[in-house]
């Protein structure tokens, strides 16, 4: 059984930060000693000071104690650590001390790996397509450097060229430029759950299904929305629907809806949770931009509940990647894994995760804090209903994208009526663009 309540009206965040509030505490605290006041008005001023203080004291003290700090960390000491190479004479083959029959073996399967990577790129038309695409494509370079360590690198852009290009896939067989076959272990990322056959009938389908309207008609909408909208509700266990371009722009907007209609400026994330390439959500290194209005607190962690309970009226959501029941504090597994092994290996922290959540499920209830799923990651690999269903919680906000799509850019918002409404009724100019 999901556990949830209806959440109603929110009151609205102070304005006065933290910092802001120590200051002013310590001001009035100070105050009764530099003008002269009666007894019984120094006393009360100097109470009320007190009483300030200590709670913003409390409060700076508790938000210390469940901040996640590591990704502050290693922001900051990122740019001092200094890059490094593993030479293919060195220690690229033994850099974790194997014996030498480890190393040859190494060094024969690079061998062998690269031979078949030059395969996949064999013929004039490969060629030519490839140096187009790693000439101008920054994509292949993040992806290279995002996927090997950084000692390795080097070595490793020598040897693989990763700007393998194909043009038709039979089965999970994807096919090159050349008539080779190469067989498709990561389903596309994640997102090929149905099978590359599949979805062509998908594809096929939905393009005839809209054929006579065309697929750039802006402003009204196709008859074939509406069972779309209804499965999505069914699915998600709530009200409203909102549709993007991508499951990163899905997470923007249902963070701004939720800072609009709560009128609150913090939101929560946990630690080791990813949510898309949007600067406002990430903490940790490779972020510019002052992410001064994001609590990054410990995962399954009691002091967390407890901050949330006590800044309840400074945040507008709390949003949790339900991956991290595998691996809570740490990175989600990479795009290429997804749900993996750790799934039939992790039972014992996927049954503590279930119970953290429903207790956070509860404390976001009681504080009247929306509860966000960002379920882009997972999609529908858990149960049917994502994983909402999979720990018997319901959110107050779902994100999805990825595996939704099915290979084409979408993302998608559901949430409760009163958190999607990008007006304020009471305030006319008061809009959500």
């Amino acid at each position: 059984e999901l556990t949830t309540r209806g959440m109603s009206s929110y009151q609205a965040a102070c304005p006065l930060g933290l910092q802001s509030r120590l200051t002013f505490g310590a001001a009035l605290a100070y105050l009764p000693f530099l003008i002269e006041l009666p007894a019984p008005a120094f006393y009360a001023v100097s109470a009320v000071a007190w009483a300030c203080l200590a709670k913003s004291t409390y409060t700076a003290m508790l938000t210390v104690y469940a901040f996640a700090w590591t990704p502050i960390i290693a922001r900051f000491s990122a740019p001092f650590l200094p890059k490094y190479t593993f030479s293919e004479d060195g220690s690229f083959y033994s850099a974790d001390g194997a014996p030498a029959d480890v190393i040859a073996k190494r060094r024969a399967g690079m061998v062998y790996l690269a031979s078949k990577f030059e395969e996949m790129s064999a013929g004039a038309e490969a060629k030519s397509l490839n140096h187009v695409i790693k000439e101008g494509l920054s994509d292949i370079r993040f992806t290279d450097t995002n996927r090997v360590p950084f000692p390795f690198q080097a070595v490793i852009r020598s040897k693989l060229n990763v700007s393998t290009v194909v043009k038709s896939s039979e089965g999970p067989w994807l096919i090159d430029t050349s008539g080779n076959r190469a067989l498709d272990v990561s389903g596309s990322y994640g997102v090929n759950v149905c099978g590359y056959d599949r979805y062509k009938q998908f594809a096929k389908s939905g393009l005839a299904t809209i054929e006579a309207l065309g697929p750039n008609v802006l402003g009204p909408l196709h008859p074939v929305i509406a069972p779309v909208i209804s499965a999505l509700r069914e699915v998600s266990g709530n009200e409203e629907v909102s549709f993007h371009m991508s499951g990163t722009e899905a997470v923007m907007c249902a963070v701004r809806l939720c800072r609009f209609n709560t009128r609150r400026p913090l939101i929560v994330t946990f630690a080791g949770a990813y949510h898309g390439w949007w600067d406002g959500v990430q903490p940790g290194p490779g972020n510019e931009r002052p992410v001064v209005d994001v609590l990054c607190l410990k995962d399954m962690a009691p002091a967390s509940l407890a901050l949330i309970k006590l800044r309840a009226s400074e945040i507008a959501c709390v949003l949790v990647s339900p991956l991290q029941g595998l691996n809570p504090n740490n990175s989600p597994p990479s795009d290429l894994v997804l749900m993996d092994s750790k799934m039939r290996k992790a039972e014992d922290s996927v049954r503590l995760y279930s119970a953290w959540l429903k207790n956070l499920r509860e404390i976001c209830t009681t504080s009247n804090v929306p509860l966000l799923f960002d379920e882009v990651y997972t999609g529908f690999r858990m149960a049917p209903k994502g994983a909402q269903q999979y720990y018997g919680v319901q959110a107050d906000v779902v994100i999805y994208g990825k595996t939704l799509g099915g290979g084409m850019p979408c993302g998608v918002v559901c949430g409760k009526r009163e958190l999607m409404r990008r007006f304020d009724p009471r305030r006319p100019v008061r809009v959500a663009y």
